[in-house]
């Protein structure tokens, strides 16, 4: 069709149309005066009109087209009359009729002088195009090198975690291979010395036999038994029979406790900016991943990754390390009964004691030595809390926060107000959230490290409403410093950003969480739900 059809010298090949009758059978002419294409009909009466009869008509393969003036084409609701202008407003090619009727009053231009200035739009255009293509394959380049500076990475990474696996085992194997060559040893010289032992005693029974022998022999005359008996006597002293006649003591070889934390220092963590993604809060989102029992109140955990925890149980005389399935990997006995717990790194276990003590202790995991860390009398140490620079907090269940250094010495105390402490979070952002109060009457103030509050909260939900009789317990936070607070009486786990005043209702009954007594968030965002039955749920949002 004819409508707005601009001819190119450079266009593609196209199916042409007859610029007069706009049909396209035998379009086999093209006039390069006017820059139209002609079937057969209408290029005799070109040739034949006299205003046309001197033109330039060639066969349409022989088109000389002028890339700097516009085709003008027939226009559709007047026939015989060519565009020569542009209407801006409709944004169409029109006739003079169409000029003098329908677009009169609206703003128009002559044909050419629209086309110079849609030439030029479309090398702008194109200009455009060309950067953007030029824009993408950048970004394209850069996403390949991105990608494999990834793989390279890993790649590395892999082989670092590949040789260090490669020197762990051939530490293990030297450790194995020395404790081997020291069996046999042992297992050569207690067999050497058997055999000499051995020896002796069959040397022993021969002559000891003669002895008989020569007794019976002897024992016909008075004379021979007095000699015969003067002669055993100072003989016999020489075979005792006490002497060498002791068991040889066996070796025995105590088997080592596996602990993986001090492996995974020893071997290395793969650090990430990030281990989650920050997600909202929504309980119809929850997933639980594990449920186990073992037994007993949950008083502390303490997740060091996402498959293990240190727990702390009512009225058991040490620590007892779970995997994600509930299974016991490891036990640390203790002469007391761990109350609160703290992860210093991979290494060292910061515990209070139930029931309370004025001592801080610590546990460390490499040599299983407990010391005291640090007595804070007159106080009694409750929870502790270790923030990102190692500051170490406690609070006494009085008004007062004591605040101790890697050394365990006192540098300093403060308090959030009148109302007793007792659960203590550090922030990321260097701030603490603190649970203050009694039954009935808990709350929880965000303070900076000198105790100076910034924030409350006593219980508003974000759907308007406020919890009430709330028995807030031991909580943890995230890498994004939301709180996550265990509510003993009303069986909900809470969840509070530290700069806002309202917590969302993480859990509903459907979870199946009774009676929560501690949370912990590990490094990969999965909470870890301590109950008074003894039950530890595991989800993740």
């Amino acid at each position: 069709m004819a409508s707005t059809r601009v001819l190119w010298r450079a266009q593609e090949p196209v199916i042409y149309t007859c610029s007069v009758c706009d049909s396209e059978d035998n379009v086999n002419w093209f006039c390069n005066d006017c820059q139209e294409a002609l079937c057969d009909q209408c290029k005799e009466y070109h040739t034949w009109w006299k205003k046309s009869k001197h033109d330039d008509v060639v066969s349409i393969g022989k088109v000389n087209r002028q890339i700097d003036k516009p085709v003008s084409e027939v226009c559709k609701l007047h026939p015989g009359k060519l565009c020569d202008g542009y209407c801006c407003d409709c944004d169409m090619l029109v006739c003079s009729i169409c000029l003098s009727q329908t677009h009169k009053h609206q703003d128009w231009k002559h044909l050419e002088d629209e086309f110079t200035l849609k030439k030029q739009h479309m090398k702008e255009h194109m200009t455009t195009i060309s950067a953007k293509i030029t824009h993408f394959k950048n970004d394209t380049l850069m996403l390949h090198r991105a990608k494999k500076e990834i793989v390279d990475n890993i790649d590395g990474m892999r082989k670092e975690v590949n040789s260090q696996r490669t020197k762990l085992k051939a530490e293990v194997d030297d450790i194995a291979d020395t404790v081997l060559t020291e069996l046999s040893a042992l297992e050569k010289e207690g067999l050497g010395q058997s055999d000499e032992v051995r020896q002796q005693f069959e040397k022993n029974v021969s002559e000891l036999t003669r002895l008989l022998v020569k007794a019976e022999l002897k024992n016909s005359s008075n004379v021979s038994i007095f000699e015969t008996e003067r002669s055993l006597r100072s003989t016999l002293p020489l075979y005792d029979v006490n002497v060498g006649n002791s068991s040889q003591k066996i070796p025995s070889f105590v088997t080592g406790s596996i602990n993986r934390s001090l492996l995974t220092e020893m071997f290395g963590v793969l650090i990430r900016s990030k281990q989650y993604a920050k997600v909202d809060i929504n309980s119809n989102h929850v997933k639980q991943l594990s449920k186990f029992t073992v037994g007993q109140n949950i008083l502390n955990i303490c997740a060091i990754d996402d498959r293990h925890a240190w727990l702390s149980i009512y009225n058991h005389k040490g620590l007892v390390l779970v995997n994600r399935e509930g299974v016991v990997t490891e036990e640390m006995k203790l002469d007391f009964c761990p109350y609160r717990i703290a992860m210093i790194g991979a290494t060292d276990v910061l515990m209070s004691s139930d029931p309370s003590s004025t001592s801080v202790y610590k546990l460390s995991l490499h040599n299983k030595q407990v010391t005291t860390f640090a007595d804070i009398s007159p106080h009694q140490a409750s929870d502790i809390s270790i923030n990102k620079t190692g500051d170490v907090f406690v609070t006494t269940e009085t008004p007062d926060i004591v605040v101790l250094n890697q050394s365990g010495t006192i540098v300093r105390k403060f308090s959030c107000g009148k109302d007793i402490s007792l659960y203590i979070t550090s922030l990321s952002s260097g701030r603490l959230g603190v649970v203050v109060g009694d039954w009935g009457k808990m709350k929880i103030v965000m303070t900076d490290e000198s105790g100076t509050v910034k924030n409350r909260w006593t219980g508003e939900l974000d759907n308007g409403r406020s919890a009430r009789d709330i028995f807030l317990c031991k909580m943890s936070c995230d890498e994004y410093d939301r709180l996550f607070i265990p509510d003993y009486s009303n069986n909900q786990i809470y969840v509070l950003p530290s700069d806002e005043k309202q917590a969302k209702c993480l859990l509903d009954q459907k979870h199946g969480v009774v009676l929560p007594t501690v949370v912990s968030v590990d490094k990969f965002g999965n909470v870890w739900i301590g109950c008074l039955d003894g039950t530890v749920h595991i989800i993740r949002l």
